[in-house]
């Protein structure tokens, strides 16, 4: 009998996300699947490819996800190596656990399957995940481009100007505009170089979750958080796009940390909301 890996997803889980994955053959992967918490996640949960259930990759990468459905039911997802996605609904865990068996026995019967016609992104929700962010430079010219563009407007007026008869006056404004912000963008870019070696690695599912500012990988306890303060950017009219976040343990230790590492909308999927506190202090002076 062979053994096929197989790995668990939680309603908390983002897509991506899994735990417990290894071989197993089929007893163990029945068992796995029967002792699972259906009944507890089937609350507040919606019916998608990403949510409550047990994937099992066989020997030519295709997937079987055995997932929650309406009334009680269950949904089988089958993708196969070509990314050709099939769906059959369960009346019980014992037809499922019978679809699972076909598969293990390479017997799956795909007519009684319905299959998908549009097949786009669907690998991501069967594919492990590895949740690491690093500083990308891309990462800190996209979060600059305001700068970057004002920059760039006053320093093409400056150079025009210069070759005019303007009086002394008119050209030193532009000038010193220029100067702040070319300034300003050689800041930035040495904090991005300050921080190029940060590296975070964390998911929406796992308390545990690693930092490194570029020397040594410490790992931290969700539960130990304290508070998370948000420093974003304050009006609407602001080139700063910069996000800083100060996450504060019970020890009193504190990391900090901007959205050159990590977006916002990605950092405040990974915690509890009752946990963050935002802050309109001037995010930029926080870098």
């Amino acid at each position: 009998m062979p053994e096929f890996i197989s790995k668990v997803q939680h309603k908390t889980y983002e897509k991506g996300e899994f735990s417990d994955e290894k071989a197993r053959n089929l007893a163990e992967t029945i068992d796995l699947i029967k002792k699972f918490t259906w009944d507890d996640e089937r609350a507040l949960t919606a019916v998608q490819l990403t949510g409550p259930s047990i994937t099992i990759q066989d020997e030519d990468v295709n997937y079987l996800k055995v997932g929650l459905y309406f009334s009680d039911k269950f949904c089988l997802y089958y993708l196969d190596n070509e990314n050709h996605l099939y769906e059959y609904y369960a009346p019980n865990i014992d037809d499922a656990c019978k679809i699972v068996t076909d598969f293990f026995n390479g017997q799956l019967d795909l007519e009684k399957f319905d299959k998908h016609f549009f097949n786009i992104g669907n690998q991501a929700n069967f594919l492990t995940k590895y949740f690491e962010y690093k500083v990308k430079f891309w990462k800190v010219l996209l979060i600059s481009w305001p700068f970057i563009m004002f920059f760039l407007i006053f320093l093409i007026f400056f150079i025009a100007i210069l070759s005019t008869i303007a009086p002394l006056y008119v050209k030193v404004v532009p000038c010193i505009l220029t100067l702040i912000l070319g300034g300003v963008l050689l800041y930035i870019f040495r904090k991005y170089l300050g921080c190029s070696n940060q590296v975070l690695q964390i998911s929406k599912g796992n308390d545990i979750f690693s930092f490194s500012s570029g020397y040594n990988e410490t790992s931290y306890d969700k539960r130990n958080i304290k508070e998370i303060i948000i420093y974003r950017p304050a009006g609407g009219r602001t080139p700063n796009m910069f996000y800083v976040y100060e996450i504060h343990f019970k020890d009193d230790t504190v990391i900090k940390f901007s959205n050159m590492l990590i977006s916002d909308i990605t950092f405040g999927n990974k915690f509890s909301f009752s946990l963050c506190r935002y802050s309109d202090k001037n995010s930029f002076r926080q870098l």
